[in-house]
């Protein structure tokens, strides 16, 4: 047995004419477990085929934007000189908008889009660019004071100025 060991370590020692050949083989013996080992461990990739960006969770839907909406204008006017009492209806053009980054690749017959995406602990994350707010379509207000023209045309400028709208766009009754 120990005469077979040491045939082994004559024919593995690194000199002679062999000395090349034996190097290669083992480079390439040792490139081979690389490749094997990196396939049974995870994928690092930030550029995923695949990836929908997700929305992210502290994003609000619509009802609760405009509900949100409401309420901080309710506050508001009941504060205006002569409105008293009201109930206020916000509704909007379309809810919050997530802009993700992304990449294009054009051939000749199609444009392939794919989303870029962030490593976290969680998993990949799309790369959020900017975040499109609501816009206002529409307000209604219900008030004690809406029979009065001063106070509708007061509460119609608070309206229109707080939300960055048209006068148009902002309709004031009285409340019965």
């Amino acid at each position: 047995m120990k005469e077979m060991w040491q045939k082994w370590r004559e024919r593995l020692r690194w000199s002679g004419k062999d000395r090349h050949l034996r190097l290669l083989i083992g480079l390439g013996v040792a490139g081979m477990a690389l490749i094997a080992l990196s396939e049974l461990l995870p994928s690092r990739d930030n550029r995923s085929e695949d990836a929908v960006p997700p929305s992210a969770p502290a994003v609000a839907t619509e009802q609760q934007v405009e509900q949100a909406l409401e309420e901080r204008i309710t506050t508001l006017l009941q504060r205006v000189d002569g409105v008293g009492s009201c109930r206020v209806l916000v509704t909007l053009e379309s809810g919050a908008q997530a802009v993700y980054a992304a990449d294009t690749v054009t051939s000749a017959d199609t444009a392939t889009e794919t989303y870029l995406t962030v490593d976290t602990d969680t998993g990949p994350v799309g790369l959020l660019l900017t975040r499109i707010q609501p816009t206002v379509k529409g307000v209604a207000v219900v008030c004690d004071g809406g029979d009065d023209p001063a106070v509708c045309a007061r509460v119609t400028q608070v309206v229109a100025t707080a939300f960055h709208i048209s006068d148009r766009r902002v309709c004031v009754v009285k409340q019965d």
